[in-house]
């Protein structure tokens, strides 16, 4: 899809839309392509947060049986 930066402007919130069900939005100024909205790949949780999360569990675990 196709969209001026005025039309972004005022329409932003359903691009954003559009966006999130996997549509790619470009935006173009004076007649000429300058931007693209596009999704995020979805990240897994880094290792460090995921061992951090297991240490907080198990402390948790400890505390309850204590």
């Amino acid at each position: 899809m196709t969209a001026t930066v005025e039309q972004t402007q005022s329409d932003l919130l359903r691009l954003v839309n559009l966006v999130q069900q996997g549509e790619k939005v470009v935006i173009t100024s004076q007649g000429r392509a300058v931007a693209k909205l596009s999704a995020l790949p979805e990240s897994a949780p880094s290792p460090n947060r995921q061992a951090w999360l297991a240490r907080l569990s198990a402390a948790n675990d400890c505390s309850a049986t204590n």
